[in-house]
């Protein structure tokens, strides 16, 4: 069941929201303002979910979901939006070209989503992704001059970073305990004191995380994958012409690489063949199309769908559904002719 929240705005009032999905483009615009678009990439039915807390301009959120997604988006100038996982990362996981979300001795990961360039995001399968999103010039008041070129510095681009474990431990305790205090009470918020410790809380959560993600990022910044920089030119390829199915040999000749060598950084990069990625954009993309195709038979042809029962078996082998009922239930269940 989808429960569409309300829309998103730096004043909105205090409250409290929770909604599941089974759809990924209904995920992808749960988190209203940020410009979201979601690509499934690993095979079964999509289930997702996502718990807001909103606290006069403060927006805290963990936003769980159960298959591999290509995200992508973009947030509003005002707003800084850090985040990390809830549960270590299983899985390949690749933010922004980065995928070093272990850590080492020193220090823990988190990521900033803000930034004019927007972010991509690599997801592994299962995750817990708990967020904080804040007004960057209310922050930036909290902080001393030192402390604001550092924020304006380490905010200005999306991208992983490294902070102490201290403070990525704090971090991910406070928003675990927040959202389960607020589970057991959610008239909490109700009281502006106990509104106002909660939001000051985070505010200086973000404020410390940002400070010391600028310290650590001097001494040694998280590089981005070997590969990342061959990946992105073949999707770059891809995305001139979305709707026009590009092979193998295609993207190999447009690149100058091997076969092997492309195969290899996919491999590194996504942890799947530079073919399954490609049938699971075109795949997405008639998921989109079906949202207003005439017919299933028209979405399948305007992604290079060309072989009717190739594509329902390769669609329900990736949604985890037949396109037919994607194109029926996104039309209410209707009995209308699906082909």
């Amino acid at each position: 069941m989808f429960t569409l929240s309300a829309p998103s705005s730096s004043v909105r009032p205090a409250s409290v929201h929770q909604a599941a999905t089974r759809d990924i483009d209904e995920q992808a615009a749960l988190l209203t303002g940020w410009n979201q678009s979601y690509a499934q990439l690993s095979a079964g039915a999509f289930e997702g979910r996502i718990a807001e807390a909103w606290l006069d301009g403060v927006h805290l959120f963990v936003e769980g979901t159960s298959r591999r997604l290509h995200q992508h988006g973009a947030l509003p100038g005002d707003r800084l939006a850090l985040g990390l996982p809830l549960a270590p990362v299983v899985g390949p996981a690749v933010f922004c070209g980065a995928s070093d979300w272990a850590g080492d001795v020193r220090t823990g990961r988190f990521c900033t989503f803000s930034g004019a360039q927007g972010f991509e995001f690599f997801t592994p399968e299962g995750l817990q992704m708990a967020g904080m999103e804040i007004d960057r010039d209310e922050l930036m008041r909290l902080a001393t001059p030192d402390e604001q070129a550092l924020i304006a510095r380490v905010g200005s681009t999306a991208a992983l970073h490294r902070a102490s474990h201290d403070r990525v431990n704090g971090l991910r305790d406070f928003m675990r305990g927040a959202f389960e205090m607020l589970a057991r009470e959610p008239g909490l918020l109700d009281n502006p004191a106990v509104r106002s410790q909660l939001r000051h809380a985070a505010q200086s959560n973000a404020l410390e995380m940002l400070v010391s993600a600028a310290h650590a990022d001097e001494e040694a910044p998280v590089a981005p994958q070997r590969h990342w920089a061959l990946v992105q030119q073949a999707r770059a390829q891809v995305s001139q012409d979305p709707e026009t199915p590009v092979t193998v040999a295609a993207l190999c000749a447009g690149l100058r690489v091997s076969r092997r060598t492309l195969q290899a950084a996919f491999q590194d990069v996504l942890g799947m063949a530079p073919a399954a990625y490609l049938r699971a954009e075109r795949l997405a993309g008639a998921r989109r199309a079906l949202r207003e195709a005439p017919t299933v038979t028209e979405a399948a042809a305007q992604w290079g769908f060309w072989h009717f029962g190739h594509f329902a078996q390769d669609y329900r082998r990736l949604f985890g559904e037949l396109p037919s009922q994607t194109w029926r239930r996104l039309r209410g269940g209707s009995d209308t002719t699906a082909h």
